[in-house]
């Protein structure tokens, strides 16, 4: 075999993810024997049975997927979280393993990765991103409902919707086709519903995982809330219960994790106090990692106001009856 052959490879390996398979060495006309040679030196590696990569560096998510992709065979997508991450939607940042979607016709295993079979994957349901196969992101959403907690999925459906208010029609459209006898196609549902009458969307996952605990209360608190001091705007705030002068603010590292960013929500927290609300400040990694001592925090907190507020107001009316003049 000469260089041609070689150079024909490392070629193809470009355009995929730097990951060929077997077949891509015969289309060029690459020896499995010279092949060979090179996995001994660690200029390629075997990432599957059958699958390989160019490199003995650790490979990056990207080229993994495209190797489970390769392995798994013939109409295999990413799928799921996989490619809710590659769609640009919110899910959960932990959650590494890929996640692949072959027909029900067919069988895969995959190591390191979740292969799921399906009896009506169409071409419909797949696009592409960056050479990559997905599902579209309707579908996708249609999938991540069988998979992630109440919190996330709305977090999913907040950024799909974030991104193209259209995606909702498309995402019910998706819904009647795929979701009869799936599971939690009825929270998803709740959703779509719950957006088509209008509720605002929020605009970061932060919030949305929020909204979602805040919720437990029992009373829906408003989304991006503006207190004024009369004629005076005071501040925005992500949730409140304006009855109870009670607001929720979450800090997100993009948005909040620099100086100045410290410095302004402090002064707008003491610009609230005088007015007599109460700041519930809760960072991300809190929402994420402890949701139960998030949510246990804000229903103890939201059920104290709801007793002191009353006792505050009688003592506000005693003491405007006492300096009346008589």
């Amino acid at each position: 075999m000469g260089r041609a052959g070689a150079r024909r490879l490392v070629t193809l390996a470009s355009k995929q993810c730097g990951v060929v398979n077997r077949a891509d060495l015969a289309v060029c006309e690459v020896s499995w024997k010279w092949l060979r040679g090179r996995l001994e030196t660690g200029e390629w590696n075997r990432v599957h049975r059958g699958v390989f990569r160019l490199g003995c560096r650790q490979p990056t998510r990207e080229e993994r997927e495209m190797a489970a992709l390769l392995a798994a065979g013939e109409g295999a997508v990413l799928s799921h979280i996989s490619a809710a991450r590659r769609l640009g939607l919110d899910v959960p940042p932990r959650d590494e393993r890929v996640q692949i979607t072959i027909a029900a016709s067919r069988k895969a295993k995959v190591q390191g990765a979740k292969v799921w079979r399906s009896r009506n994957l169409g071409a419909s349901d797949v696009t592409t991103q960056r050479g990559i196969r997905v599902t579209n992101l309707a579908r996708t959403m249609v999938d991540l409902a069988s998979v992630l907690q109440d919190g996330w999925l709305r977090a999913a459906f907040d950024s799909a919707v974030r991104k193209d208010s259209a995606n909702a029609n498309r995402i019910w459209r998706a819904l009647s086709r795929h979701g009869p006898g799936r599971r939690g196609i009825g929270r998803l549902r709740a959703l779509l519903e719950e957006y088509r009458r209008g509720d605002e969307v929020p605009d970061s996952a932060l919030e949305s995982l929020g909204l979602e605990l805040a919720q437990a209360t029992g009373r829906k608190p408003q989304l991006h809330y503006n207190v004024v001091d009369g004629a005076r705007h005071v501040a925005e705030v992500d949730l409140a219960w304006p009855e109870l002068q009670l607001c929720v603010e979450f800090d997100g590292w993009k948005h909040h994790g620099t100086r100045a960013a410290f410095v302004r929500d402090r002064a707008r927290d003491r610009a609230l106090f005088p007015l007599g609300w109460t700041v519930l400040r809760f960072p991300w990694d809190d929402v994420v990692r402890d949701p139960e001592t998030v949510l246990d925090d804000l229903v103890r907190s939201y059920e104290a106001r709801a007793r002191s507020v009353p006792r505050r107001r009688r003592l506000a009316s005693t003491l405007f009856a006492a300096r009346a003049p008589t």
